[in-house]
């Protein structure tokens, strides 16, 4: 498939021209209002890498984790893919300093590293280990909401926007283009929202007592794709209720009798 940014640029720009025509916040220097507020999405770029070689990584990769986020509390436009080599942020998110950072390399590290009878639990987590594959090895990350935001967004607004007919076609065909086989929701309604845009419950396999994760089998054409439901990686929590809120689930999935490898 390959060239994810020039696809992602083009659907973004749209989604842009969508939120103009719509009268989104705009950006306020000096009174002055310029661009919308936008934040940009995909393949997070890495540190001592490139964009040619992240998108070949993860055209190749077995396992194509997606964290899918409610949105970004900006009140400037800004390109979420660049958060690890930024010249002003780059380091801290680099070394994972931020709880919110380094919730999601404990989680991506977890969903990557586990297979059937090897599965991480919270306690073999060695901070290096997951800063190691969290430099190195792709994922992605997206916004539902691409426009500025608050401190935080209700449930009914984050729907507004799922639902809205200008944006939710963008934000489908944007996850399509990645075409992830991990999608790890951060919020209830993203996840009635992926299941949907799926197919519905029809299309997947469930696990009794875990309600968080849905598991679709290589069948009919249709490739293998896990859809979990976690925590929001900002919520006041400990690092390990946030991991198992994930992981407890995705364990109980590798250890069931419908289990299988990406």
């Amino acid at each position: 498939m390959g060239k994810y940014n020039e696809k992602l640029d083009s659907i973004f720009k749209e989604w842009i021209e969508k939120s103009e025509k719509n009268g989104e916040a705009r950006e306020n220097y000096d009174n002055h209002y310029n661009s919308i507020i936008f934040t940009s999405d995909g393949l997070m770029e890495k540190p001592n890498s490139n964009v040619e070689k992240l998108e070949k990584d993860w055209e190749n990769e077995n396992i194509r984790v997606m964290f899918l986020l409610k949105d970004q509390p900006s009140k400037d436009r800004n390109d979420a893919r660049k958060w690890l080599i930024d010249k002003e942020k780059g380091a801290g998110n680099s070394d994972l300093k931020p709880k919110f950072i380094h919730n999601i390399a404990n989680l991506f590290y977890g969903i990557y590293h586990s297979r059937i009878g090897s599965v991480v639990s919270f306690e073999s987590l060695d901070k290096e280990e997951v800063k190691k594959t969290f430099l190195t090895k792709p994922f992605a990350f997206v916004e539902c909401k691409k426009q500025g935001g608050e401190t935080s967004i209700s449930d009914d607004k984050l729907n507004q926007y799922l639902n809205n007919k200008d944006y939710k076609p963008l934000l489908e065909k944007e996850i399509k283009v990645l075409n992830p086989n991990v999608i790890v929701c951060t919020n209830k309604n993203i996840y009635k929202f992926i299941i949907d845009m799926y197919g519905g419950e029809n299309a997947f396999l469930s696990i009794p007592n875990h309600n968080s994760i849905r598991i679709r089998p290589e069948k009919d054409g249709k490739s293998k794709l896990i859809i979990l439901l976690t925590y929001h990686p900002s919520a006041i929590q400990s690092y390990e209720t946030f991991f198992e809120g994930a992981m407890d689930h995705y364990r109980a999935f590798l250890n069931s009798e419908i289990a299988f490898d990406l």
